[in-house]
This record gives C-alpha cells, sequence and structure tokens, in this order.
C-alpha cells in the first residue's frame, strides 16, 4: 500500500468503519444469548460451556467476513454518509445471518433444536450452527462485493442473495441426509439424530460441506457480470450458475475424496465411530476445494 496516496480523510472514514464494524462485533455476543435465550456471559464463565462457545466464535466468523463485503469499495462522499452505509449493510448483514440459522434450524433440520442442545452443550449442534452462519456470511459477502455501488440500490441484491444462499443450504442440507442415509443403510441412518446424540465429527464434516457450497457460490460471481441496467438478469444468472457451481463442486469432492482417503470407508469411520481425525480431513478438502474454484473462477 502506498500511504502517500492516503489523506487525513481516508484515514478518518477507516476510523468510522472500524468502530462500527467493532460495535457490531461486540454485538453478537448480546445476540447469540438472546437468540440462545441464555445470558451469554454466564455460559462461558460459569457453565463452561464449549458448545455456546463454538456457535458463538462461528457468529463472529460469519459477520467478520460478511462485514469484509460491506467495507470494500469506494468511501462515501461524508463521513455521515460513510457511517450510514456501513451501518447499514452491517446490520442489514446480522439480520440476515442470525435470519438464516433460524430458517435453517426451524424448517430445514426439523428433528432437532440447534438452539436447545446449544444451551445442552452439544458441541455436534455448535458445528451445525456455525456452517449454516459462515455459509450465509460467505454469500452475502460475496454479493456486496459483486454489486459495485455502496447504497441502497444494492440492498434487493442481498436480499436475493440471502434466499439463495437458503436455497443453497437447503440443496447441500438435502444431499448431506440422503447421501448419509444411503451409506448406512441397515443401521442408524438418520444424519439429525446423529448430530443430536451428540456425533461432531459427523457435524464437523458437515458444517465444512456447507463453507465449501458458499464458496462455489462465491465463485459464480466471477463468472458472471452485475451491471445496473440489467441486474435482474445478472441475479438470474448468479443463481443458475451457482447451481452449476454446487455441482461441480459435488463432483469434485467425491473424486479428490476417493484419491485422498483411498482405502478407508468415511460412513464407518466417520458416521458410526465418530472420527473426528477423518471428518477434518474431509472438511480441509471441501473447504479447499471451494476455495480453488474461488481462486479460478471468482
Amino acid at each position: 500500500m502506498n500511504f502517500n496516496h492516503i489523506d487525513i480523510w481516508n484515514f478518518q472514514a477507516l476510523a468510522v468503519d472500524l468502530v462500527i464494524v467493532i460495535a457490531l462485533l461486540v454485538s453478537m455476543k448480546f445476540l447469540k444469548g438472546f437468540f440462545s435465550s441464555v445470558h451469554a456471559t454466564e455460559e462461558l464463565k460459569e457453565k463452561n460451556n464449549a458448545a455456546f462457545g463454538i456457535s458463538y466464535a462461528g457468529g463472529i466468523l460469519a459477520l467478520g467476513f460478511m462485514l469484509t463485503g460491506a467495507s470494500s469499495g469506494e468511501f462515501a462522499d461524508s463521513l455521515a454518509d460513510e457511517a450510514i452505509n456501513m451501518l447499514m449493510f452491517g446490520l442489514f448483514g446480522l439480520v440476515m445471518i442470525m435470519a438464516g440459522r433460524f430458517i435453517q434450524d426451524k424448517f430445514v433440520l426439523t428433528q432437532f433444536d440447534v438452539h436447545a442442545e446449544l444451551v445442552k452443550g452439544n458441541q455436534a449442534s455448535a458445528f451445525v450452527d456455525v456452517g449454516h452462519m459462515l455459509a450465509v456470511g460467505l454469500i452475502v459477502r460475496a454479493a456486496m462485493i459483486w454489486v459495485p455501488v455502496s447504497d441502497w440500490r444494492i440492498l434487493p441484491v442481498l436480499l436475493v442473495a440471502f434466499v439463495l444462499a437458503q436455497v443453497v443450504m437447503l440443496f447441500a442440507s438435502i444431499y448431506r441426509i440422503k447421501l448419509f442415509k444411503a451409506r448406512n443403510e441397515g443401521k442408524a441412518n438418520c444424519l439429525q439424530a446423529a448430530i443430536a446424540a451428540g456425533n461432531a465429527a459427523l457435524a464437523l464434516r458437515y458444517a465444512a460441506f456447507m463453507v465449501g457450497a458458499a464458496l462455489a457460490v462465491t465463485a459464480a460471481t466471477g463468472v458472471v457480470p452485475f451491471t445496473l441496467e440489467n441486474q435482474w438478469l445478472a441475479v438470474a444468472m448468479w443463481a443458475g450458475m451457482s447451481l452449476a457451481g454446487i455441482i461441480i463442486f459435488a463432483v469434485l469432492v467425491m473424486l479428490v475424496r476417493k484419491i485422498v482417503l483411498t482405502g478407508i470407508d468415511v460412513a464407518e469411520e466417520v458416521d458410526q465411530q465418530q472420527n473426528t481425525g477423518v471428518a477434518a480431513i474431509e472438511g480441509a478438502l471441501f473447504v479447499s476445494l471451494g476455495l480453488i474454484l474461488v481462486a479460478l473462477f471468482g
């Protein structure tokens, strides 16, 4: 960075953005406690609830990802406008992250209560929660960077991005649920029941797949250019390319996993024996392949 080209105005605008970002990150603590109907400090300090802490950390990370999109682009014409824009996008993104996890909890993974399991200290439930929040944060971030404006005109596109994130997670969840059932035919073959029972390895793999799928959607923004004149056509094309990207991602996952984990029965190791090591390797593959798609196409 060439500091000779950064004037006092830029530093002031950066300071405004930084203050708002910190305030939004702090607010995540209270929102987590509110939505889980608990006191965050008590869960962390008195009860040593690791599951709540993992979920809280995931929320911070998701919000951080999203805020990198909100803070990108040119500064506004005044400090007041810059503060309003940053606060508007930050709050909007924060609401979408929290709403996204609520939708997944209530309408997709319906056989167990993620929030109730968090209070019980179920770390598997925490990993699932983290996966959902990160997926929403990444897709909303992608939309913020994709659209070349930094005012209220981006809000409808962000709403579409939020809907797209929910669709992506819906299909990804259905895929993982059906795959789990097919792999474990004749055994305990309900993914949601396994997560509720505390299979952290399975939940870790599930969360990583969500992140990888979200990165595939992010990669699609590099294939479809956005124009304000034809913004809804661009959004429709982004949705279509996102679907194609997820299919490509799923195929790559199957191929690479067979090569990397040759001789290892992942269904037996992760689904039945709860082998976190194998799940971590699978998760790393999911995220890595998603990042590679972003690097190639994003």
